[in-house]
């Protein structure tokens, strides 16, 4: 079965809320069994169409999305007109709440990759712009892009991991 992990950057008006119509879709990062792509949708001036259109493409080969809190990056895919209506959907911060008994309603990408050991976040974007409210296409590209690429890459391993502990349990 084939996934496609994903996570988007925003702008940060009312916490990057995908019906403040004020944000916008900054970037896009996707990997897959064979690549990590970084779309830059509305970060630079460029035209992004096509680069919308590959993204669709990405998704229509996945068989399962794959997100962390992933409710919020598919609101923002489908306000770009991407369809996942008939996708399966592995939500890793939804896994981890039942995995941990219900004990965390809302655990973090930091919270869950620091229990399997993978490390954490890169808080440089969190800590030294959005706090400080400098938004998101205010931050330098290449600050950005590894934010970004970090959050996908954490997101697959969790994903990876929880389905080995799933896999372990009794039916």
């Amino acid at each position: 079965m084939s996934y496609l992990v994903l996570d988007v950057e925003t702008t940060i008006s009312n916490k990057g809320n995908p019906f403040d119509q004020s944000n916008r879709l900054m970037m896009v990062g996707l990997l897959n069994d064979k690549e990590m792509g970084v779309y830059d949708i509305e970060y630079s001036v460029d035209p992004y169409k096509e680069l919308l259109d590959n993204i669709q493409l990405a998704v229509d080969a996945a068989d399962v999305l794959v997100g962390f809190n992933i409710k919020f990056d598919l609101h923002w895919l489908k306000r770009y007109g991407i369809n996942f209506s008939k996708k399966r959907i592995w939500d890793c911060q939804l896994v981890e709440f039942i995995l941990r008994n219900q004990a965390n309603p809302y655990p973090s990408l930091n919270g869950v990759a620091e229990y399997y050991e993978l490390g954490s976040k890169l808080d440089e974007v969190k800590e030294n712009y959005w706090k400080n409210g400098i938004d998101t296409d205010e931050i330098p590209l290449d600050i950005l892009i590894d934010y970004l690429n970090q959050d996908v890459d954490l997101t697959e391993k969790v994903m990876l991991l929880q389905q080995k502990e799933i896999a372990k349990r009794p039916e």
